[in-house]
């Protein structure tokens, strides 16, 4: 395409893409006025005042920028009034785009608090449907405890803005958008995340799991396989509709069976929380071996303190991991095989492959 073509397709498509947002348009289009009153300007004082091209877009430059008309003032009365009228219409562009670039500002930001701009963050974290301020907070909380600032987006059609306490949160983006609206997808950037976290749309509410199995579904045709989903199951009844879907299941009553387990056994609940902070103690770590592959559990754990001593770090092994499901006491004959996952209860900056070396130096 022809660039004159595409200078005069300009304002047409820029009005297009930006027609919901008119402070930033009106900016476009006075740019665009005052290039072409300029570019007019010039070839006028060119053939009027009969000078070189490079003296017209200096004249024109001094005279925009109200340095004044220097040295060489126009001569011809044309010059003169063409002087006067641009200086005039100058002076309003100017004026007027001073107040544009003001106004795309603050509208740009009630977008951004409206929900209405795309997510601007990378390698973060996408939650859907906002859980609460204390959820919510609670959990970036104990996010950055271990990322510092890691970027967090909302995506909810059911809230019109975010909690001031939130958006006082910094890296946090709001998208407001509905869960079977494509663009809503599109908008949340979700493939240029690592996980996708979805709750309930009513919490306690059984039936609130089939929305989530949409959404699941749906996110899970955008994403790739590196990015991580995960989805809060409010009743374990309904864990048969993901089955065959790539989504880790999060129980939403985990509080219920904590304080279950508190009732029937003194401590298991402030356990079990201590595991799940990251603030507190040390926490599960899930790693992938490769030299201890064809180890039995016995072996893992009982070489695990001497080589513990040797790196001095604190570590306990905690389950083993067969075709996803996790094995809490497994049998001391179980063999790590190819393709398995061991989880550890260790400090943050566990250094795993230096780990696994003093591991065989200590069976050696």
């Amino acid at each position: 395409m022809e660039p004159a073509v595409i200078l005069f397709l300009l304002p047409a498509r820029l009005g297009e893409r930006f027609k919901d947002r008119k402070p930033l348009l009106l900016l476009f289009d006075l740019l665009i006025l005052g290039a072409v009153v300029s570019a007019g300007f010039v070839v006028l004082l060119r053939f009027v005042e009969d000078v070189t091209w490079e003296e017209a877009i200096w004249l024109v430059w001094q005279t925009a920028t109200t340095v004044g008309y220097g040295d060489q003032p126009a001569q011809t009365s044309i010059g003169r009034y063409a002087t006067m009228a641009f200086g005039l219409m100058d002076i309003a562009i100017v004026g007027a785009g001073i107040g544009a670039v003001f106004d795309a500002r603050e509208d740009r930001r009630r977008r951004t608090r409206l929900g209405l701009m795309d997510n601007p963050h990378r390698d973060g974290y996408v939650v859907f449907n906002f859980p609460g301020v204390s959820r919510f907070t609670g959990f970036v909380h104990e996010i950055r405890h271990v990322e510092s600032d890691a970027p967090v987006c909302v995506v909810d059609d059911a809230i019109e803005q975010l909690p001031e306490s939130v958006t006082a949160l910094p890296h946090v983006h709001f998208v407001k958008g509905s869960v079977l609206d494509k663009d809503t997808y599109t908008r949340a950037k979700l493939a240029d995340n690592k996980v996708v976290i979805v709750f309930p749309t009513h919490p306690g509410d059984p039936s609130s799991d089939g929305t989530t199995r949409v959404a699941v579904d749906l996110i899970l045709d955008t994403v790739t396989a590196d990015t991580r989903v995960l989805h809060v199951l409010v009743s374990p009844d309904n864990d048969w509709m993901f089955s065959h879907l790539a989504s880790t299941a999060v129980m939403e009553t985990l509080e219920v069976l904590a304080i279950v387990q508190e009732c029937q056994d003194v401590h298991s609940a402030d356990i079990v929380q201590r595991l799940l902070l990251n603030t507190q103690d040390a926490n599960p770590m899930t790693v992938v071996p490769e030299r201890i592959v064809g180890w039995t559990w016995q072996e893992f754990v009982t070489y695990a303190l001497p080589a513990a001593e040797e790196r001095r770090v604190e570590i306990n092994p905690f389950a083993i991991i067969k075709d996803g499901v996790p094995h809490l006491c497994p049998s001391r004959l179980e063999r790590i095989e190819e393709g398995d996952l061991l989880s550890v209860v260790a400090h943050t900056g566990l250094d795993w492959p230096a780990f696994e070396h003093a591991l065989v130096r200590a069976r050696e």
